[in-house]
């Protein structure tokens, strides 16, 4: 909590009011005067330089980091530095911090800004988009995720130009894995917009995204494209076109356009660990545990990081530790490693300071449950709330009338998902796998209730597929199997596991034919330029 003394100095500056980005031509001519149209390549983690006036540096800061180029919270450290009465600083900072966070002191800081936004809200010239931006904030860092959508929808509906609320909107459907609205939030403003804005190349790119987890992988992949071809620093579209191609299941293809791409890869942003994990997800299918391993250390959890790693660096890590173990890697040093950061960063959220999403807290619960029970227990995991929005309560204190497009699901439902899964996780880690399988098929058709993306919700079917194996009878597992290579023919790791079920069973020809298409496809072949 901020103290006493601090509140009254922050309200007795002067303070100005920021626009929001709201027009093309004032922001091209900015970036175009600054550093060039759409082609910011300054250090991500300085400062913007001092003769850029501060309504300048938002406008640029969010074209950054809605475009996951530049992480506002050095873009504008300066700005803030000498004015901190900046209202809309704080909550592009914060509400940056929030969803994309570098380390897990962006989380607390977040949660932090919260109390400073508010007191400034409070003024008189605050406007009401601005006010509830804030309000947005607060149920954002709160995990109050359907109100802050609602909130979020609100703003955009006063002003569809509204990047900043069309961005945050965008990653809280994503966090509750509602893929429709994932897509609907933007397409409903695209209307609104014309090519020529700044920006609207970056709406093209989550449109991308959005049909993608609506499963129209060919129009997302063209979609993205043509953001890349506006904008080739649009680093969330570089990302949707690698999660296309992940989605489609090539690992040759993925891998190399991942090495031909490098170099917009390294460029310091919130995004880059999250790039170099979709690099690792074609690695794995082609058996280059090697190089993921470099990856963890180097760009995902990088070993010589001083401070605690993000929930989202955690989460992708935790990933990798899973599907490394299900192909037979040693990853117990990797599972050490991340026991004592999920147990050091879990201090903040039970005392309070910090909420963690409901897939974060599953995925924790995954490695303390696969290191031991107790660990698990330990870690105070409570059921997840999918919380309502009370909108008539909204109403009555803030005096606007929130639209809301996105719904909770009966809190029955998400409750016996989560404790299904978590049962299956524990079962599996003590070799109980006949209870992991009947715990885990009756959830299978559910898992979306989770929320997160569709390669974490996977995650529940590859533990199924793998329990399923090693059970005595292998019916179950052959007809998962069957399904895995249906949607994923190019899989070269689905076969290779289909191959142990042939071999467990003694049906050598189809053991052969298994062996030879998981090599054909990549697993094995250590001389491919994909790493």
């Amino acid at each position: 909590m901020m103290a006493a003394h601090a509140r009254r100095a922050l309200l007795a500056a002067p303070r100005h009011r920021a626009a929001l980005l709201t027009g093309s031509t004032r922001s091209m001519s900015i970036l175009k005067s600054i550093f060039g149209i759409g082609e910011f390549e300054a250090p991500r983690n300085q400062p913007l330089r001092g003769t850029t006036n501060k309504n300048q540096a938002f406008d640029l800061a969010l074209l950054e980091y809605v475009s996951m180029n530049a992480h506002p919270k050095f873009m504008l450290q300066k700005v803030l530095e000498d004015d901190n009465r900046f209202l809309m600083g704080h909550v592009l900072v914060a509400a940056s911090q929030s969803l994309s966070p570098m380390v897990h002191q962006d989380t607390l800081d977040a949660a932090a800004t919260v109390e400073i936004a508010q007191a400034l809200a409070e003024e008189a010239t605050a406007t009401v988009n601005e006010k509830l931006h804030v309000a947005a904030l607060d149920a954002l860092v709160s995990g109050r995720y359907r109100e802050a959508a609602a909130v979020y929808e609100t703003i955009l509906l006063n002003d569809p130009s509204d990047l900043l609320a069309q961005r945050c909107a965008f990653d809280v459907y994503l966090i509750l894995g509602d893929y429709k609205n994932l897509l609907t939030t933007v397409t409903r403003r695209l209307p609104s917009w014309s090519p020529n804005d700044a920006g609207f190349s970056h709406l093209l790119g989550m449109q991308a995204y959005g049909l993608q987890a609506a499963g129209q992988l060919d129009a997302a992949e063209q979609l993205a494209e043509r953001a890349l071809s506006m904008n080739g620093n649009d680093r969330w579209a570089l990302h949707t076109v690698l999660q296309v191609l992940e989605a489609k299941g090539n690992a040759n293809h993925g891998a190399s356009y991942a090495l031909q791409h490098k170099d917009e890869f390294d460029n310091g942003g919130p995004l880059e660990p999250h790039l170099y994990f979709q690099w690792a997800l074609y690695l794995l299918e082609l058996g280059r545990y090697d190089r993921i391993e470099k990856f963890l250390d180097l760009y995902i959890l990088p070993r010589d990081q001083q401070e605690h790693h993000s929930v989202r660096a955690l989460c992708d890590a935790t990933q990798l530790f899973w599907r490394l173990h299900f192909v037979g890697e040693d990853v117990t040093h990797l599972q050490h490693r991340l026991k004592e950061e999920w147990e050091a960063i879990s201090v903040d959220e039970r005392e309070g300071r910090v909420v963690f999403p409901v897939s974060a807290k599953l995925l924790r619960y995954s490695v303390l449950s696969s290191v031991s029970e107790d660990a698990a227990n330990n870690a105070g995991d409570n059921v997840p709330d999918d919380q309502a929005v009370d909108i008539y309560e909204f109403e009555k204190h803030k005096g606007v009338q929130l639209i809301q497009f996105s719904y909770p699901r009966p809190t029955s439902q998400l409750t016996t998902v989560y404790n299904a899964v978590c049962h299956g996780f524990m079962a599996y880690s003590q070799g109980r796998y006949q209870d992991a399988v009947d715990v885990l098929l009756p959830v299978r058709g559910s898992v979306e209730v989770l929320g997160g993306t569709s390669v974490s919700q996977e995650l529940v079917e590859l533990l199924l597929i793998e329990s399923a194996t090693r059970c005595e009878d292998l019916q179950l597992a052959k007809l998962l199997l069957n399904e895995r290579v249906s949607s994923r023919p190019q899989s070269a790791q689905a076969w290779s596991v289909y191959s142990r079920v042939f071999e467990s069973i003694g049906d050598a020809s189809a053991l052969r034919d298994a062996q030879g298409m998981s090599y054909v496809l990549g697993l094995g072949q250590g001389g491919n330029k994909t790493n």
